[in-house]
């Protein structure tokens, strides 16, 4: 599938343009009668370069186009579709919620990006001075954008928890499990925790 920027997508639209506005330019209406002009263009329906189905213009975007193509030394260039200037950056997000946002993803990589937006809404309203944080679909673009994708924490087995370095009481045993990690404790071990065997 194209994208946007396709140059035959670009192209097409252009013509397009350029057959809706080219009465116009070829035959520029007496003065006064242009609101008339453009009122009838805008009553006609066109076929769209792209999906073939039928549409129309208002008659204010065709007067724009009109007075682009008139004032342009190559109507066609200026009617294609433009690629925005700052296509790949990111305005809304300011190089010190940027970097507020990157210091967030380093410390919890596998924080959601809703998670990462709440907690940057708190780090820059406490900066000196304050900064606007920026909205959390901008959040998001920006953390797809730079490959911060959440990064999920590896999940352990039984045999990598009692294997696991840390002695069982360092390591947090929710209620509902501790019948059933005790009893794994003591197949493996007589003595765990100051628990006799039974």
């Amino acid at each position: 599938m194209s994208s946007d920027e396709d140059p035959l997508r670009r192209d097409r639209w252009a013509r397009l343009r350029f057959a809706i506005i080219g009465p116009l330019l070829a035959a520029p209406p007496a003065l006064g009668d242009l609101q008339a002009a453009l009122g009838e263009l805008a009553a006609r329906t066109w076929r769209h370069p792209l999906t073939g189905l039928e549409v129309h213009f208002g008659a204010s975007t065709i007067e724009r186009w009109y007075y682009v193509a008139r004032a342009a030394t190559n109507p066609m260039e200026v009617l294609r579709n433009q690629v925005r200037n700052d296509i790949g950056s990111f305005p809304s997000v300011c190089p010190q919620a940027a970097e507020a946002l990157r210091a967030l993803y380093d410390q919890h990589s596998s924080w959601t990006a809703k998670l990462l937006h709440d907690n940057l809404q708190v780090v820059l309203a406490d900066a000196d001075p304050p900064v606007s944080c920026p909205s959390y679909p901008s959040v998001r673009r920006y953390l797809k954008a730079h490959g911060l994708t959440r990064k999920r924490p590896e999940r352990r087995g039984v045999d990598q928890i009692l294997n696991a370095s840390t002695p069982p009481t360092e390591r947090e045993i929710r209620s509902y499990e501790v019948p059933y990690i005790l009893q794994l404790l003591r197949m493996r071990s007589p003595v765990i925790c100051g628990v006799p065997d039974t």
